[in-house]
């Protein structure tokens, strides 16, 4: 995963950049990266590392710039490249099934990776930005891209003239947003409130556009299909704040908890989430059902998403160190504990044996997905399809394994409804419906 933010300004821009980036670091926190336009002169600066770590008031007071791009991502970006049409610098998200064949192509042609000694370390930006930077223009590159490319994307450029952004086929969001004669494109609209900006529209799958100090133009739209948007935005990926192509990410998670306690009703005490990504999940199960909601396990703050480590061992240890339990409000308790998706069963497992280990008389997990069946090739935490445990037992057995009294996933239809989009618009890919 990976965050982009881009924006234009006819003043100095920088604390919009920096703020509208720091405001996509749930989607990713090993690197992060600004870039800016100064004095004529594009200039990048990508770091290892969260963005407020690397930005500091102090960093930031001494760059400017009227416009500029910024990414938080699992690799190093921002990543400059220079073509016949002037420098760029650029950002992606994204994952690019056909990356080894690309960069064979890249280098038959007689492209070259500079810097790079490992064929792993060339990342999908780099590729992309090869692959853009050879057209004679911005939207002839993202075209190219699109006719050699298995995947998807977003994209975020900053070039001498201004920002472009582009958008796939529609599982990675990509927002506008205006102010004040300043423009701004984010891969979420929580990046919006606390900045000042008011949401324009989505970028559409398929469309390229430009911003510069005259505003927001549509430049081209590629008939791309099938146009296919990222469930798993509204089910766990974006903030719940965000507007995800005009569903409420927020409201969408309340959709799936009503519809998850009309399909498993269950006798029982109380509803918790496994926080963070279960919070608004089991608000919409408490709110239907009329139980109470109590948190019986807290967030730590200062820990990291689980879910989005580069390695499998890096995700289970911050999956194991970031949940505290309240233990005061388990003993004797019968809990539904609802959650986002159950992957491969270990943190899930993990967490029930906590519970009744301190007391709990019954845990009931509820899950906002289907069970998942396939490792998704949008995305690069779920490997391998054998690493779903779905994927090597039925419902009946993954319940009887994680111990528990009772185990309801939601369904596609659930989904559906809780979106208000139909199925054939989805990604339902890790579901093996597509």
């Amino acid at each position: 995963m990976a965050g982009l933010f881009g924006v234009v300004s006819k003043k100095r821009c920088v604390d919009d950049l920096f703020f509208g980036t720091f405001y996509n670091q749930h989607r990713a926190q090993s690197y992060c990266g600004l870039a800016v336009c100064e004095d004529g002169k594009l200039r990048d600066y990508p770091h290892k590392g969260l963005a407020r770590v690397n930005f500091p008031k102090e960093r930031l007071d001494r760059m400017n710039g009227v416009y500029g791009i910024g990414s938080v991502s699992v690799t190093r970006e921002p990543v400059a490249e220079l073509s016949s049409s002037g420098g760029m610098i650029l950002s992606v998200d994204g994952n690019i099934i056909n990356r080894e064949q690309l960069k064979d192509r890249i280098l038959r042609d007689g492209g070259t990776f500079s810097g790079y000694r490992d064929p792993e370390e060339v990342t999908e930006a780099v590729l992309v930005s090869k692959i853009v930077s050879k057209a004679p223009t911005f939207e002839k590159g993202v075209e190219n891209l699109a006719e050699l490319v298995q995947g998807d994307f977003s994209i975020v450029a900053l070039t001498n003239d201004g920002v472009y952004a582009a958008r796939g086929w529609g599982r990675k969001p990509l927002i506008l947003g205006r102010k004040d004669g300043s423009y701004a494109v984010s891969s979420e609209s929580t990046a919006f409130a606390n900045t000042g900006f008011d949401i324009d529209r989505d970028v559409e799958p398929g469309e390229i556009v430009f911003m510069d100090e005259g505003g927001i133009q549509s430049v081209k739209k590629l008939d791309l299909s099938p146009v296919k948007f990222g469930t798993f935005e509204w089910i766990y990926t974006a903030y719940p704040t965000s507007v995800v192509d005009g569903r409420s990410v927020a409201r969408v998670r309340t959709n799936i908890g009503k519809a998850l306690a009309k399909r498993y009703p269950v006798d029982a005490d109380v509803v918790s989430p496994v926080p963070n990504s279960g919070r608004w999940h089991a608000t919409g199960f408490a709110w239907e059902s009329g139980l109470p909601y109590a948190e019986l396990f807290s967030r730590f703050d200062y820990s990291d998403r689980s879910y989005t480590p580069a390695e499998q061992g890096d995700r289970e240890e911050e999956a194991r160190i970031k949940l505290i339990p309240n233990r005061e409000f388990i003993d004797g308790q019968r809990i539904v504990l609802v959650d986002d998706s159950i992957v491969r069963g270990n943190q899930m497992l993990q967490q029930v044996r906590r519970l009744k280990e301190l007391g709990a008389e019954e845990v009931h997990v509820r899950v906002a997905c289907p069970p998942l069946m396939k490792a998704c090739v949008y995305g690069k935490s779920t490997k391998r399809d054998e690493d779903c445990i779905a994927r090597r037992m039925p419902v009946e057995e993954i319940q009887e394994v994680l111990d528990l009294d009772s185990l309801g996933f939601a369904t596609v239809d659930d989904l559906e409804g809780a979106i208000g989009m139909d199925r054939d618009r989805l990604c339902l890919t890790c579901w093996g419906e597509d």
